[in-house]
């Protein structure tokens, strides 16, 4: 299901290699930034509820800028930056091409029509975070995903942090999903506990370590709060490859669009706990049968042997939603 390419030395050059070359290859599809598509549309669905409305954004890192057309409906002005050519040259063809962008409307965005959207207010340019000059005025939103991961190092992704706290206004936000270290070691801790094997590990990913968040005031952010998103993680990555089989698994299917729905909803182990985890896993199981007959009978067959034993699963998951604010 991953697409790793070929395995070099994690440098700055060769991680944007590796992007360069994704872009060329499957760059006509939002697909490209991560496989697991549905988690992006929750992930997106999650940060847009986020931003305040009329603020400039900046989306660094921005790909092919689909999450930076979603994420800038609620804004006055959207830049989108990537330090890949090819990504921003797809990036310009999403802003640029009606027939393209209805195309991508129908087949990746369920959730938003991106053909509705005021497309003039948003721009792409090529940059590098490392080093990243942009002659404009700062930003009251700086988003990004999965951004300090493809730096290879902690004191790269310490200067990438810098670098945008230049760019941000006085009080203003910053919001990244990012894989951490510990999200990992949760996780595949949990995931053991049902003979699933641990997730895989990408050679041009450094995962953040949370242990070291306290380092961040020092180039200029404090991050209030460090969120996971637990729902999507269980069904997705705990209940669906259970009882179905881990190697039958396909990001694209009924199960992780149930998975989404109901995440937007109850993002958190928290938010499930105030209607009870039955009742949430009965209506997970009613969500795939509207996809995917025979899953909802495979996933609700394995939730009825399994589905009490769940222990507390607050915290699962890879993928970690920062919030901070500079200070």
């Amino acid at each position: 299901m991953s697409r790793q390419g070929r395995h070099r030395k994690p440098t700055h050059s060769n991680i944007k290699l590796f992007w360069e070359a994704e872009a060329e290859e499957v760059g006509g599809t939002p697909e490209v930034t991560i496989r697991d598509h549905y988690f992006r549309l929750h992930e997106l669905h999650t940060l847009l509820s986020l931003i305040p409305r009329r603020s400039r954004l900046m989306d660094i890192g921005c790909g092919t800028g689909f999450g930076t057309l979603i994420l800038a409906r609620r804004c006055q002005s959207g830049i989108g930056v990537d330090y890949s050519e090819k990504m921003i040259q797809w990036a310009q063809k999403l802003r640029g091409d009606p027939e393209y962008r209805a195309k991508l409307s129908r087949e990746y965005s369920p959730l938003w029509d991106l053909t509705s959207a005021d497309h003039s207010k948003v721009e792409f340019m090529s940059g590098d975070v490392l080093n990243l000059e942009l002659n404009i005025p700062p930003f009251d939103v700086i988003t990004g995903q999965r951004i300090l991961i493809n730096l290879p190092s902690h004191d790269e992704q310490m200067k990438a942090l810098s670098r945008l706290r230049d760019h941000a206004l006085e009080g203003g936000w910053l919001f990244l999903t990012e894989a951490t270290t510990q999200g990992h070691e949760r996780t595949d801790a949990y995931r053991a506990l049902f003979d699933l094997p641990m997730l895989e590990k990408y050679w041009h990913n450094s995962y953040v370590d949370e242990s070291r968040l306290s380092e961040w005031p020092a180039v200029g952010w404090q991050v209030e709060y460090n969120l996971g998103f637990d729902t999507y993680m269980l069904l997705s990555k705990l209940i669906y490859p259970a009882a179905c089989g881990h190697a039958n698994c396909q990001f694209m299917s009924g199960a992780n669009a149930a998975a989404m729905d109901m995440a937007n909803i109850f993002r958190s182990w928290h938010a499930v706990q105030e209607i009870g985890q039955e009742t949430f896993l009965e209506m997970y199981v009613s969500r795939i049968q509207q996809y995917n007959e025979d899953l909802a009978d495979k996933i609700g067959s394995w939730i009825a042997r399994h589905g009490k034993n769940l222990a507390d699963w607050s915290e699962l998951g890879h993928q970690r939603l920062l919030i901070a604010r500079t200070r």
